[in-house]
């Protein structure tokens, strides 16, 4: 029996010291459960503080691109227009359709969307391209309306301007206290 009781008493103690493991591994585990939610917190702290500066950055070439139209001549795009609207959105229920524009700018035929970006993008051409059909469905006001496509901006990524302009879309860039527009190829929409 005595090997017995020696036999039994390692098992006894394997038990114990796999209690003892799976206690250090269930506090580790609590630990890094803890941690890790602590960690997306963070995540989303930051998250939510680089959202409010790319929103603030956002308004500020908004602000600046708004009160530097409504400021100046309002000759752009080789017409002059009498009214200037900013922030313009329009959503269709039933037909399930929505529109959003930073600028628009009107006369009696023409119409000017000016969409306003910190950075343009590439991305942003095939935006405002895509706009355009919700535009004219919600405001069938400007339906007889030559249409112009502007994309103003602080700063583009390389290559944004060209791509513009080879879509027909005017650039709109910051230059100092005011703007300027290429819009030699710009197209009539």
């Amino acid at each position: 029996m005595d090997n017995l009781d020696r036999k039994i008493e390692g098992i006894l103690e394997s038990i114990k010291e796999l209690r003892d493991s799976q206690a250090d591994t269930d506090t580790l585990l609590k630990e890094s459960i803890t941690a890790s939610a602590e960690l997306s917190n963070q995540i989303k702290d930051m998250k939510e503080m680089i959202g409010g500066v790319s929103n603030s950055n956002g308004m500020v070439a908004e602000e600046f691109f708004i009160n530097t139209i409504e400021k100046g001549d309002r000759n752009i795009f080789g017409e002059h227009f009498t009214d200037c609207y900013s922030l313009v959105r329009r959503y269709n229920k039933e037909k399930k359709l929505r529109s959003e524009q930073d600028i628009i700018l009107v006369n009696g035929e023409a119409v000017a969307l000016v969409e306003v970006k910190y950075k343009a993008q590439k991305a942003d051409i095939q935006k405002i391209i895509n706009r355009l059909p919700n535009f004219r469905a919600l405001h069938p006001e400007y339906k007889t309306h030559r249409i112009y496509l502007g994309l103003a901006a602080m700063a583009f990524d390389n290559g944004v301007e060209r791509e513009s302009e080879k879509a027909g879309i005017a650039i709109v860039k910051q230059v100092g206290n005011t703007f300027v527009i290429n819009d030699e190829n710009m197209t009539v929409f």
